[in-house]
């Protein structure tokens, strides 16, 4: 059961086995200020593995067609939506998505008493994959989701590099009407619709099964949780932060606002709390293992308007948030292997992020101005598309935001040969672990450049 707590020091190719953390939260129409509904995701998965952003389109299938999800084979549905996916580069699944229909969903590892089936089924992301490809509506989705747990349970390794990390997973789910938890535990669930807004992390957050739920009505699903590794990933403090948030927002909420939440600390600087940074930033093998490597805000009006935005990298208080087009992805953002590659937009961000965040308190503050510009620039006055447009003007703004932080990036990674690097002897060691077992290159330090952060 305490699989997962096995640290490894050693910098070989070899498992770095953790908890992997996310946070998830919607906020209904009726409580922003322009009348749309806003999701919002950060995946935090293991460090250096790539997650990329994939625009899917959708199809007619034959009958009889079967297809290959992560582990297993399942039939085909007639038809499956066009969709745009954060996953992980390795997974048929995602951590988070939205479909042409406007469903919108992401998901969350649960850590519980009941243990995965022996033999490999779906897991967590291939249902959230399925939930979008073949559902209309947040309800459909969630049904989905249930009937395909139902036939072939959930099991199956979760981690890239530890292959025996396996969890359970719950879902927050939204359209341009509803939101829906929906949260898992074996082949059983219990379904949940918050009015106005919704959180979730890595715990149970129902009590008692009630009305919508595979248990028996007096069951006590809370306690159907591992409790020391639930605790242990700090989800309690992270979605009572994003609750916060969502209520004194409540009337006024915006989409800066989700982005303002996605890279929040609880602290003044990241690793000053106890997995209890919604951006959270890997430390080491034992204790700070999960890192966010890649982040979602989505925008629904009621027209069947779009708005979509990723980071399509690490970090988000260390890179904007920026548009993207289903139909006119950029160059470079689906794209990533198991090392750095130039032509991967996931690994060109990393080698940035990790100089970065070995300089982290000599460039929070400028880089947090250089993020805020450019998401006003890009972002704020962007109006709401059809999923399929192949505006020019907007597919135009959606690469340069994409163009322009890469830039940004290679003109800060030149200036941080000259920025000292911050006394956490630990925290470098590992990232520079990090850099080396991928291939990744870093910054070096030149004679004569002034300790200093740009202007």
């Amino acid at each position: 059961m305490l699989r997962g707590f096995q640290g490894n020091l050693r910098c070989r190719e070899m498992p770095m086995p953790g908890v992997l953390m996310c946070d998830t939260f919607a906020i209904g129409s009726a409580c922003t200020r322009g009348g749309e509904s806003i999701f919002g995701k950060n995946s935090d998965r293991e460090p250096d593995e790539a997650q990329i952003v994939v625009s899917i389109p959708g199809r007619k299938h034959t009958r009889g067609e079967t297809m290959m999800c992560t582990y297993s084979s399942i039939p085909q549905v007639a038809s499956t939506r066009a969709l745009v996916l954060s996953k992980p580069f390795w997974l048929w699944g995602a951590e988070m998505g939205v479909n042409e229909k406007g469903v919108v969903i992401g998901n969350e590892a649960l850590f519980t008493r009941i243990k995965p089936e022996k033999a490999p089924g779906l897991i967590g992301m291939d249902l959230l994959r399925l939930g979008l490809e073949r559902a209309d509506t947040a309800h459909e989705a969630a049904h989905v989701i249930i009937d395909l747990l139902r036939r072939y349970g959930q099991a199956g390794p979760c981690g890239y590099t530890d292959k025996g990390f396996q969890y359970m997973n719950s879902y927050l789910i939204m359209d341009r009407s509803d939101i829906i938890v929906l949260e898992t535990m074996g082949r059983d669930y219990v379904l949940t619709h918050p009015k106005d807004y919704a959180a979730i992390s890595n715990g149970i957050t129902t009590k008692t099964a009630g009305v919508s739920s595979s248990f028996a009505p007096d069951v006590r699903v809370d306690a159907l949780a591992d409790p020391l590794i639930t605790r242990f990933a700090g989800s309690a403090a992270r979605r009572q932060q994003n609750l916060e948030q969502l209520e004194r927002r409540r009337g006024s909420f915006t989409v800066t606002d989700a982005f303002a939440m996605l890279r929040s600390h609880r602290g003044r600087h990241p690793l000053t709390g106890f997995n209890q940074d919604v951006c959270m930033h890997a430390a080491g093998p034992l204790i700070r293992k999960s890192q966010t490597t890649g982040s979602m805000v989505v925008a629904l009006d009621a027209d069947d308007g779009f708005k979509i935005f990723v980071t399509a990298g690490s970090c988000p208080c260390l890179t904007p948030f920026k548009p993207f087009l289903p139909a006119c992805p950029p160059g470079g953002v689906a794209a990533a292997g198991p090392r750095y590659a130039e032509d991967s937009y996931w690994w060109r961000h990393e080698a940035f992020h990790i100089d970065a965040v070995l300089r982290y308190r000599g460039l929070c503050s400028a880089m947090a101005g250089e993020v805020s510009e450019m998401e006003e620039r890009y972002c704020q006055g962007l109006p709401f598309y059809r999923f399929d447009t192949r505006d020019a003007s907007l597919a135009e703004l959606s690469s340069e935001a994409f163009t322009r932080a890469s830039m940004n990036e290679t003109a800060w990674t030149e200036n941080m040969r000259g920025i000292k690097k911050d006394l956490r002897v630990l925290h470098n060691a590992f990232w520079v672990r990090m850099a080396r077992r991928r291939g990744v290159p870093l910054a070096g330090k030149r004679v004569g450049v002034r300790d200093s952060v740009p202007g």
